[in-house]
C-alpha cells in the first residue's frame, strides 16, 4: 500500500474476500495525512455499534469509503467539477445515494437542486390553474404509464375538456429550443391542446410563426445546437447550457421522421376557450416574465417571486423552507 497504515485483521479479511486492497489504497491516497485517523475512527465506530460482537470488517470498510467519497466530492467541488455515482463506485466499490453524500459534504447535489426548481415551478403553476379554474381536476402522469408523460394534466367535467402542461424551469439565460417545442407539439398531437410553460426569457418559436413543422424544427435545431456545442465553456452557466444542448440534439435526432404540424395559440386564446368549455386546439407557449405577469395578475405574488428566483439564481443557490427538493412532485 502506497502510504503505510494500520488496520485490524477483520478489515483485512474483508478486503481479501472482495479484492478491495486496490480500492483501499486509492482511498488512502485520496485521504492523505488523514487516512490513519479515518481508519482509526471507523474501527472505533464499528466497535461502538457492535459492543458485544466481533468487529465487522464490512462496516469498517463502508465507513472509510463514505468518508473518502465525501472528501472526493469536496475536492471536485473546489475544482468546479460534479462528482458522479460512477466515480464514487469506481473509487470505493460501493453504492451510495449521491444527494445524501453531497449533503454530508456540506453541499447541495445538482439533481436535488433541479428537483427543487421543478417543484417550485409546479406549485406556482398549480396555484395559478386553480385560481383560473377552481373546479378542475389536475394530476401528474406517472412515468411508465404511457409513451407521453406531461408534467401536469388539467381536466374539467361538465363540460368535458382536457389539456396537457409541460414545464421547463431553466435559468432565464437559457433559450427555449426546438427540442422543447417538439415535445410540446407531441403533447398537442396526443391531447389536442398543450401548454408549454417556461422560465426562460427567450424562445425560438418566434422564428417559426404561427405554424410549427416538426421536420423544420429538427433540422434547424440540430444545426443550431451543434454550433453551440463547439463553443468553449468557461463558466458553470455555459457548461449547463452545453449539457442542455447535448440532450436536445439527442432528443431531436430520435424523432426524425415523425412529421407533425401544429398551430401556436396565445395563452389568452387557451384560457378564454377553456372557460367557454372548448380549449382551442394548438400549442400555447409562455416565457418567464409572461408567467410572472400571469401570477401577479391573479394575486399570486409569492409564487411570482419564486419563479423569478428560478429564473435568476444559479441552481445551487435556490432553497425553500416549504417546498420539497429531494424528489420531483409525482
Amino acid at each position: 500500500m502506497g502510504k503505510r497504515v494500520k488496520y485490524p485483521k477483520e478489515l483485512g479479511r474483508y478486503l481479501r474476500k472482495h479484492s478491495f486492497f486496490e480500492k483501499l489504497r486509492a482511498m488512502v491516497d485520496l485521504l492523505g495525512p488523514d487516512a490513519q485517523g479515518v481508519i482509526d475512527w471507523a474501527v472505533q465506530e464499528a466497535t461502538h455499534r457492535s459492543p458485544n460482537g466481533p468487529l465487522d470488517g464490512g462496516l469498517i470498510y463502508s465507513l472509510i469509503a463514505k468518508e473518502a467519497a465525501i472528501q472526493l466530492i469536496q475536492k471536485n467541488h473546489k475544482r468546479g467539477k460534479i462528482t458522479t455515482k460512477v466515480q464514487v463506485r469506481r473509487l470505493t466499490g460501493l453504492h451510495f445515494e449521491m444527494p445524501v453524500l453531497y449533503k454530508e459534504a456540506g453541499l447541495r447535489h445538482p439533481q436535488e437542486a433541479r428537483n427543487l426548481r421543478h417543484n417550485l415551478f409546479h406549485t406556482a403553476f398549480l396555484a395559478y390553474i386553480n385560481k383560473c379554474f377552481p373546479d378542475v381536476h389536475t394530476w401528474v402522469p406517472v412515468t411508465g404509464q404511457g409513451s407521453l408523460t406531461p408534467d401536469l394534466m388539467v381536466e374539467h367535467n361538465d363540460p368535458n375538456w382536457l389539456f396537457a402542461v409541460e414545464y421547463k424551469g431553466y435559468r432565464s439565460i437559457t433559450l427555449l429550443s426546438e427540442s422543447e417545442l417538439l415535445k410540446g407539439m407531441r403533447y398537442q398531437q396526443e391531447f389536442g391542446t398543450a401548454w408549454l410553460v417556461t422560465t426562460t426569457a427567450k424562445s425560438v418559436h418566434v422564428l417559426y410563426g404561427r405554424t410549427l413543422d416538426s421536420e423544420e424544427l429538427i433540422n434547424n435545431g440540430i444545426t443550431r445546437l451543434q454550433r453551440l456545442l463547439k463553443k468553449k465553456t468557461y463558466t458553470d452557466e455555459q457548461r449547463e447550457n452545453r449539457g442542455i444542448a447535448r440532450k436536445g440534439i439527442t432528443h431531436l435526432e430520435k424523432h426524425r421522421g415523425i412529421n407533425i404540424r401544429c398551430k401556436v395559440i396565445t395563452v389568452d386564446e387557451l384560457l378564454e376557450s377553456s372557460k367557454k368549455g372548448h380549449p382551442k386546439k394548438g400549442l400555447a407557449i409562455t416565457t418567464g416574465m409572461e408567467l410572472v405577469g400571469l401570477l401577479r395578475g391573479v394575486g399570486l405574488d409569492e409564487h411570482a417571486d419564486n419563479i423569478i428566483r428560478v429564473m435568476k439564481l444559479p441552481t445551487n443557490l435556490i432553497h425553500s423552507d416549504t417546498v420539497t427538493s429531494m424528489r420531483l412532485i409525482e
